[in-house]
């Protein structure tokens, strides 16, 4: 067995690295308790407080599992150090973790194998960093099911699983979060559009803007769009953000949500993958101050969002 040092002039405390590494402290203690990827100090009281040297591994931890690693192959991966991999070990360690989890998800919907589906979800939300599972998970699973031209009720049966799955981990890190008021940096308001696909996407991201220290309200664009700005007053909201992955209908991108903007006073981030699908409608948008466009990788956004709400 590989022993890990301890970790010196440990300091941090878990909020505080979730914080600057957008790990939930769920996941930062499954990977403490399940494969021993971290070793923590603790206070007296039983509380875990990091060292540097930590967030380093963390870091590491997840550039492995960007790469496709598998969770319980990463500290094998970091014993022994990535240069010491073969060019042939480093092409199949990539992306394959998240194919082998895509597959399984596939399998699982098209046979209604509800158990095990739950299982997996649970294992996989609670384990994997909200933001690699967004951009290497369930984007690609979400094209592989069209792609595939699975059966409505194959897609209606995961497409529920996993929302139901995200809406309790979300639930449960909402209320940690407000338990802890110098954690949460600001909070943002969360559009919801129609379709259980989209749903899932924006619970997913949702859980991203959590781990991060975002406080976040989720709700339908079609109830919150009327009186927009004393909606956003009365919610306490720094920002809001209208997210989502797939192309927009043109009436609601072109005519029906700038009409609801016009007045808007608080920033608007544009997210998600439209923002690259209809760049062309957005032209007239982006050339309003107070709205911009947060495009890259699920991390980078986080990370260009937090920057904006500090200021």
């Amino acid at each position: 067995m590989v022993e890990i040092a301890p970790p010196t002039e440990a300091s941090l405390p878990i909020r505080e690295v979730a914080r600057r590494t957008g790990v939930h402290p769920v996941t930062l203690r499954a990977w403490e308790r399940r494969y021993g990827l971290l070793t923590p100090a603790r206070t007296s009281k039983g509380h875990r407080l990091y060292s540097e040297e930590e967030v380093r591994r963390i870091e590491e931890v997840l550039a492995c599992l960007a790469r496709g690693v598998a969770i319980g192959q990463v500290r094998e991966l970091l014993a022994r150090g990535p240069s010491s991999l073969s060019a042939k070990e480093r092409e199949a360690n990539t992306a394959g973790g998240w194919r082998e989890m895509i597959d399984e998800a596939l399998n699982l919907s098209q046979n209604f194998d509800e158990r095990k589906l739950r299982q997996q979800l649970d294992h996989w939300i609670s384990t994997l960093p909200a933001s690699l599972l967004l951009d290497h998970w369930l984007k690609p699973l979400h094209t592989e099911l069209a792609r595939l031209r699975r059966s409505q009720a194959t897609q209606g049966f995961f497409w529920q699983l996993v929302n139901e799955q995200l809406l309790l981990a979300n639930g449960i890190a909402r209320r940690n979060l407000n338990k802890d008021r110098l954690a949460c940096e600001s909070r943002v308001l969360l559009l919801d559009f129609p379709g259980e696909d989209q749903r899932a996407f924006v619970q997913l991201f949702c859980a991203t803007l959590l781990a991060a220290g975002i406080g976040v309200v989720v709700l339908d664009y079609r109830a919150v769009l009327p009186g927009l700005t004393e909606n956003m007053r009365k919610l306490d909201v720094h920002a809001l953000l209208w997210y989502s992955h797939r192309a927009l209908p043109k009436p609601l991108l072109e005519e029906e949500l700038p009409r609801s903007f016009q007045e808007l006073s608080k920033p608007l981030r544009l997210v998600g993958d439209f923002v690259e699908l209809q760049s062309a409608s957005l032209d007239n948008l982006k050339k309003i101050p107070i709205i911009s466009v947060l495009s890259g990788t699920t991390d980078f956004v986080v990370t260009q969002l937090r920057e904006q709400l500090k200021r």
